[in-house]
């Protein structure tokens, strides 16, 4: 048997249909619920963008790390997982390379990703990749959703997509959010065609101040009633101080109670304004937070 301080071969290759049983083994511990691997794996290597890879070490499975082509200049890293029997044996850091040379050949100019504050290891071995922690964000949740009133929130139309985009340029909040908002624990780039998109869709929530001016903005999405929890609804950016914010989500729940919406996800970035205005309205407080890092490739 090999000793724990020899240096095993590490093989990274593309992942196949067949490596399931091995690497689904090697998952289920995760958490103590198990992991979202198996629900993910055939959607992950059918996906054009995506591409999942397998380090092998005598042909065996031990670790895996997911990429998606986000836009034609990022990348999304997500699903590193490793063999627990394997661990500290440069399988993250060999799989995480792989990953980043076939970003940088598919002409990705950017890679990010998450992890939690409390996962210290995972988060010294990036530092030594190279990547550089740019935003913080919390998940807090509200599951007994009831009527409220608002003041002066409402949803944006689509002429003032403009007049938005440029009040979310010159905001602090969008800077400390590095200018990312999320969807499901997947952080993209907040852009100005992504703003069109979710105020399109009736998806952005925008909070006027006494002089008429826009002085918050809220972004949500549904993805998570057909991925997380039925009739459940997120927030994917949250903009303003403390005031804005509360208002901006007493419109979100009153809209959420009229729509029979059951659950809330509030994902923000860690700005202390914003947070004891969820916590305000029945938020529960996250335990750790997620830490979104990145790399120029």
């Amino acid at each position: 048997m090999e000793s724990f301080k020899s240096k095993p071969k590490i093989h990274v290759r593309k992942a196949r249909s067949t490596d399931h049983e091995a690497v689904f083994k090697f998952c289920e511990k995760t958490w103590s619920w198990g992991d979202y691997i198996p629900k993910v794996w055939d959607k992950w290597l059918k996906e054009k963008n995506d591409r999942v890879f397998v380090a092998t070490i005598d042909d065996v499975p031990v670790g895996i790390s997911h990429l998606s082509i986000d836009k034609p200049d990022e990348v999304w890293l997500s699903g590193a997982r490793t063999d627990p029997k394997y661990r500290r044996r440069g399988v993250a850091t060999a799989i995480t390379k792989k990953c980043l040379e076939y970003a940088r050949k598919k002409g990705a100019k950017v890679a990010r990703l998450v992890t939690e504050s409390d996962n210290i290891a995972a988060r010294t071995l990036l530092q030594k990749l190279g990547f550089k922690q740019v935003a913080e964000f919390v998940e807090m949740k509200m599951e007994k959703i009831t009527e409220e009133k608002s003041n002066n929130s409402r949803w944006i139309e689509e002429n003032e997509t403009e007049v938005s985009w440029v009040s979310l340029q010159n905001s602090r909040v969008y800077h400390k959010s590095a200018g990312l908002y999320t969807v499901l624990f997947h952080w993209f780039s907040l852009e100005k065609r992504d703003l069109e998109r979710f105020i399109k869709q009736r998806k952005a929530i925008l909070h006027m101040n006494d002089e008429g001016k826009i002085d918050g903005l809220t972004l949500t999405e549904d993805a998570t009633s057909s991925e997380w929890c039925k009739n459940s609804i997120q927030t994917s950016y949250i903009d303003g101080d403390y005031e804005a914010v509360l208002d901006m989500i007493k419109f979100l729940k009153g809209y959420c109670s009229a729509a029979k919406i059951k659950r809330i996800y509030g994902f923000t970035c860690n700005y202390k304004p914003i947070i004891t205005a969820l916590e305000r309205l029945g938020f529960e407080p996250p335990e750790t937070t997620e830490i979104v890092y990145e790399k120029s490739i």
